[in-house]
């Protein structure tokens, strides 16, 4: 990182170190180690410009995660110029994955700042607001995958400034003009997410989850359809509060209401806490310079002691499948990596050390195989090579749309009749038959 010099004059600084996409990406060399920030604010600009330099590049390696447009280093044509580390799976880490040109580094994501000190990325890159009146530019949506460790430790950081994204009320997310080495303005519409469509099932599992939330919790919800169909139920509530990882717009529409007012927060009053957003162009809208949010490293915000200084705090995550003894894989279908263990461990452990917090893991009962044959997700035992994301020591409640297991403290021969309970009626005797074969029951 460029030596800081004098923020009174950071106007010029600006200007100097202004430069297209092309010269900033000229600046990488091969063997070159780089840090993206993630989801939205992998830059688009310089990614583009970067590709273009396949072939001229040799064995650069990007770490990067939640992508959400695909760039010509992921390219299989590419992979003697460019490897990717991600530290999430998503859909275009998925592909990378069959292409073979990105590995998944297991990891919680609260551990992200760690990882990116320890492999050493000697250049960081990120999107960013426009500076303020003092120089001050706001790493956006996704500036907690970047700490402030990794800048430091940078050799070069590039910052691509694009006025269209949110200004984020963050100290940790903020960098100086004097900090960085290579300015790139690039004006794009943010990338949105829509609401993801909520199923019949959804609605029944939210309809279990919201009856477990009692006024006056604080609540971290994930993102997608079973986090909208929570959100959704919870709108006769009062006074809850938001502790979470990703900030989405639920949690904009309860704010609104006036459900979400974090009136009896025991550990920041009347804030919502996150570490990254996730939405849509009013979303962002609404959380662009808004009091109300405070967003923090995901170091931070995903350390098991933070969250459990919340009183109350209920904890929504969602698993793949479990087994009958109460392992929970959330990432993986036997050997294929399908998404990654995310912050799901961090918050069942920090829900776990809460004064009065609860640790729900929730999963549709079944899913539609590819021969249009109805299979259970509650299995005796895992497919070969599964992953287990959270151990059954863990595990406390379990959700599905046919009730609410509580497995916390619980014997095998508990743990599997509560299971049983809640898989769909179809493989309750197979299971029971399965559990009897492994002398559980």
């Amino acid at each position: 990182m460029t030596a800081v010099s004098n923020k009174s004059n950071w106007q010029a600084d600006y200007a100097s170190k202004l430069m297209t996409a092309q010269e900033a990406a000229a600046r990488i060399k091969s063997g070159d180690r780089i840090a993206l920030s993630g989801g939205t604010c992998i830059p688009p600009g310089f990614c583009t410009a970067l590709s273009e330099r396949a072939g001229d590049l040799k064995n650069v390696t990007l770490a990067l995660g939640y992508a959400l447009g695909f760039y010509g280093f992921m390219a299989p044509e590419n992979k003697d110029s460019f490897t990717i580390e991600t530290m999430f799976v998503g859909p275009v880490e998925r592909m990378c994955m069959e292409f073979g040109v990105s590995a998944y580094v297991p990891q919680h994501l609260g551990d992200v700042g760690n990882f990116c000190a320890n492999r050493k990325f000697n250049v960081v890159t990120s999107v960013a607001t426009p500076p303020d009146e003092n120089g001050y530019m706001t790493r956006s949506l996704f500036g907690s995958f970047i700490s402030k460790q990794t800048l430091a430790n940078a050799d070069m950081v590039i910052i691509e400034v694009n006025k269209e994204f949110p200004k984020m009320n963050s100290e940790d997310f903020k960098i100086h003009v004097s900090e960085v080495d290579c300015i790139i303005e690039h004006d794009a519409p943010v990338f949105e997410v829509p609401e993801i469509q909520i199923t019949e099932t959804e609605e029944k599992i939210a309809g279990f989850i919201a009856d477990m939330i009692p006024d006056g919790s604080t609540i971290q919800l994930g993102f997608g359809g079973l986090g909208n169909a929570i959100g959704h139920l919870l709108k006769d509530k009062k006074d809850l509060g938001m502790y979470a990882e990703v900030i989405s717009p639920s949690a904009m529409e309860l704010m609104k209401a006036g459900v979400i007012n974090g009136s009896r927060k025991n550990f920041k009053p009347g804030k919502v806490i996150g570490a990254f957003a996730v939405g849509t162009k009013p979303f962002y809208d609404f959380i662009d310079n808004n009091p109300d949010l405070e967003f923090y490293d995901i170091g931070t915000i995903n350390n098991p002691l933070e969250i459990a200084k919340n009183d109350n705090l209920i904890s929504i995550n969602n698993a793949l499948m479990f087994d009958l003894t109460g392992q929970a894989a959330s990432e993986s279908i036997g050997t294929k990596q399908y998404s990654g263990t995310g912050g799901q461990v961090n918050f069942v452990q920090g829900a776990k050390m809460s004064k009065g917090g609860k640790s729900i893991l929730a999963l549709n009962a079944t899913y539609t195989a590819k021969d249009g044959s109805l299979r259970s997700k509650i299995l005796p035992v895992f497919p070969e090579g599964t992953v287990v994301t959270t151990s059954r020591n863990d595990v406390q409640y379990v959700v599905t749309e046919f009730g609410v297991a509580n497995l916390i403290f619980k014997s095998i021969p508990d743990r599997v009749k509560a299971l049983i309970a809640i898989a769909h009626p179809q493989f309750r005797d197979e299971l029971t038959h399965a559990a009897k074969k492994y002398g559980w029951l």
